[in-house]
């Protein structure tokens, strides 16, 4: 191994709490297509490495793309025994976003293994690929993995494990599995199987490992609720996580460790979770910092707010989404100019560092009249208090009731973040605008609702991608806008 990378390795496991050694017949790896740092502050990702560690005669450990750049070619490392990534019984991969695609092959190529399934053997290990994105769209990943894991792994990965225990080898495991809810084999199954849903009683899901450099450093995280009782159009937290489940406020206490100094609450709409603010007195009581992933303008109230400052919260960050009240409307955002006002307030009265609106563009029906109307407000919210306005262009999902509606376009998109920015360039520096790339947000439209040909495309764009690239690459499998889908839908993107 490369002493730089023997270095960094070390150094990490020795910033880390909770990581587990152990030996055992059958190995797993746990690999994640992105850095370190990004994937120690997914919950997902730490949840199957315990739950894999969990079963008798099976052992887990991680690997990370980010090393690929030290290690020698197909000698990717786990972090825990410092063997190579792809000498295991079972290669596990963790997807949370479109754009990690491309690294998915890179990964299984820094690990010594053929990217597409019809290239490896009965000899290589069981490709399982898992996470955010095979539930909203795992069939880009369907000429890469062996087994798709659709929805929650609290109750698969045991069923899965006790298959591999039964089985004699490779094919026999997958006879074995067929079937199983949340179980996609995209070799056999034309259709995508019901998704798994854990019961409360699996949850609550914590860090097993807390590090010092993650992108949350020193963060304990805990999901205190999980689905979404919205009924926001756009999001697929409700559709793809099942019913709301809120923990029990005696179980995301008990299962939050007495050295822990910051707990991180994780859930989609923690406004609604109705005992947040139980839950942080409490954790306050303990001298315990807390965060949040999400607030929601139309929920946050003084109590509330004057608890996440105590907790240490400098940020408020609160999500309009549509432009217009007419587009937050259709979008059944349930959030008005009121709203957002009020929580302006709140960040002024009670003296928070920052306040963070994000905004989305390009959605359905959007005009120009709409863009006015978020400028005009924005500059109502600055007589307020100073803030960030962070700008992404509308992806349309699977699984939404945008499935079919088409990507907005390049040049429209990037039409109006310039208007937007040069009206409130003047606002500066009460105002900041921040905003996400209109072509690489056309590229996550292609793999949100792209077929095998996508991930066939994606193949050829391991050692480097770009817009254009990305085109060629589509243009060259057979790809074509509009897009098909393998259920025969035709969703129209617009490139320019």
């Amino acid at each position: 191994m490369n002493e730089r990378l023997r270095r960094r390795i070390a150094g990490r496991l020795q910033g880390e709490r909770g990581v587990i050694y152990k030996d055992a017949p059958y190995r797993v790896a746990i690999a994640y297509p992105n850095t370190y740092a990004v994937a120690m502050a997914s919950l997902g990702f730490q949840t199957v490495y315990r739950l894999f560690n969990q079963e008798p005669d099976f052992v887990a450990e991680r690997a990370f793309l980010e090393d690929a750049e030290l290690a020698p070619p197909g000698r990717l490392p786990l972090y825990e025994s410092g063997r190579p990534a792809g000498d295991v019984h079972i290669f596990g991969v963790s997807v949370a976003f479109e754009l990690d695609l491309v690294n998915v092959v890179r990964l299984l190529r820094a690990a010594g293994l053929e990217p597409l399934r019809e290239e490896r053997d009965e000899g290589d290990p069981v490709v399982l690929v898992g996470g955010p994105l095979t539930s909203s769209n795992p069939w880009p990943l369907a000429p890469l993995a062996d087994v798709i894991l659709i929805g929650d792994g609290e109750e698969a990965i045991p069923l899965l494990a006790e298959a591999y225990r039964q089985a004699g080898g490779k094919r026999e495991f997958l006879d074995l599995i067929e079937g199983m809810p949340g179980v996609f084999l995209p070799d056999r199954d034309l259709r995508e199987p019901r998704w798994a849903t854990a019961p409360l009683e699996k949850l609550p899901v914590y860090s097993q490992i807390v590090s010092r450099d993650s992108e949350f450093p020193g963060v304990f995280l805990i999901e205190a609720e999980r689905g979404c009782p919205r009924p926001c159009t756009f999001c697929l937290a409700r559709v793809m996580y099942g019913p709301t489940r809120n923990v029990p406020a005696e179980a995301v206490l008990a299962a939050v460790p007495d050295d822990v100094e910051k707990v991180g609450l994780v859930g989609a709409s923690l406004s609604d979770y109705p005992f947040v603010k139980e839950v942080g007195r409490a954790l306050l009581e303990r001298g315990v910092k807390i965060s949040v992933s999400s607030i929601r303008a139309d929920r946050i109230d003084r109590e509330l707010a004057e608890i996440l400052k105590a907790g240490g919260l400098r940020t408020f960050t609160v999500a309009a989404d549509g432009p217009s009240q007419r587009l937050r409307d259709l979008l059944k955002k349930q959030i008005t100019e009121e709203h957002l006002l009020r929580a302006a307030g709140l960040a002024r009265e009670l003296g928070f560092k920052g306040f963070k609106l994000y905004q989305m563009i390009g959605l359905p029906t959007e005009s120009d009249d709409d863009i006015t109307e978020m400028i005009e407000f924005v500059k109502r919210l600055a007589q307020i208090t100073p803030l960030t306005l962070s700008i992404s262009p509308f992806v349309p999902k699977r699984h939404t009731p945008h499935h079919s509606d088409p990507f907005a376009g390049v040049r429209l998109i990037d039409a109006r973040l310039k208007r937007v920015q040069k009206e409130l360039r003047k606002l500066r520096p009460r105002v900041e605008v921040r905003s996400t790339s209109a072509r690489w947000a056309w590229i996550e439209a292609v793999i949100a609702r792209g077929g095998p040909e996508v991930g066939l495309a994606a193949l050829r764009l391991e050692d480097g991608e770009s817009f254009s690239r990305w085109k060629k690459a589509l243009a060259e499998v057979g790809w074509n806008d509009p897009l098909n889908l393998p259920d025969g839908a035709r969703l129209p993107l617009v490139l320019g």
